[in-house]
């Protein structure tokens, strides 16, 4: 059913219109997605696997952005160390003294 229900969520990702992040790794798959055109409300649903267990809930637009930085910065990294966001402070002074050097 859960596995059912998040091929639900990953084909209404796609409307047209309504912006939508999906993250797929080894372990689960993530999708963030607006659930109107004035992007009020957002639908946060992760699919774990093997097990196709489903967390899926309604959530405000300011959480969503903060839910998506936090899949970002920290599930990601998890997976692949060579992601091109800066994680940390340290990150940050790398890329400013790039700028500065070029």
């Amino acid at each position: 059913m859960s596995k059912e229900k998040m091929i639900e969520i990953l084909d209404n990702a796609t409307k047209p219109g309504l912006p939508s992040i999906v993250i797929t790794t080894t372990d689960y798959i993530y999708c963030l997605m607006a659930n109107d055109e004035e992007l009020t409300s957002w639908k946060e649903a992760s699919l774990t696997l093997p097990d196709y267990s489903l967390e899926e809930k309604d959530i405000p637009a300011g959480k969503a952005l903060m839910l998506l930085i936090e899949e970002l910065t920290r599930s990601l990294p998890n997976y692949d160390s060579t992601l091109p966001i800066a994680k940390n402070e340290g990150e940050i002074g790398e890329i400013i003294e790039k700028l500065k050097s070029s």
